[in-house]
């Protein structure tokens, strides 16, 4: 029975810190698989650092970052993270869907990514000014990428 005991605590201690988040200096650290499905219309229209908006792969998530893309905004578009480059995006992407902030069904699952992530706390935000574009991005979580790769 002492076994029983000692084998059921070792499994719930392995399983809390299975499933429970990192933290970077007090804030939780996140994770999920999703794809890269569309980007801030503004960030491309007034040549911004671009926005991408990622999905998770279970549809539950819809968030949106602003330090993925290169510094300086570059056609075609990386999508960086500490100069590893996961992918060039072309022109042509951004061009042809320039007003919605969502690609196609046929790019939906093109740009797969893994990232850990934190929600962006008020300073870390992106406001960009943008006068001509309509598409607000606001109503998503905004974060902040700490890793990122393709799968």
């Amino acid at each position: 029975m002492r076994n029983l005991t000692k084998i059921s605590l070792l499994c719930g201690v392995i399983m809390f810190t299975a499933f429970s988040c990192e933290e970077d200096n007090g804030v939780p650290i996140k994770s999920t698989e999703g794809y890269i499905v569309g980007f801030d219309p503004c960030t491309i229209n007034h040549q911004y650092r671009i926005g991408y908006v990622i999905v998770s792969i279970d549809l539950k998530d819809t968030l949106v970052t602003y330090n993925l893309s290169d510094n300086n905004y570059k056609m075609p578009a990386s999508v960086v993270f500490k100069r590893d480059t996961l992918y060039q995006i072309p022109w042509l992407y951004f061009q042809n869907y320039r007003g919605c902030p969502f690609s196609p069904d046929t790019l939906r699952y093109k740009y797969g990514v893994k990232i850990s992530y934190s929600i962006a706390n008020e300073n870390e935000k992106v406001y960009n000014w943008c006068t001509t574009d309509m598409i607000f991005l606001t109503i998503y979580d905004q974060v902040i990428i700490k890793s990122a790769t393709k799968y």
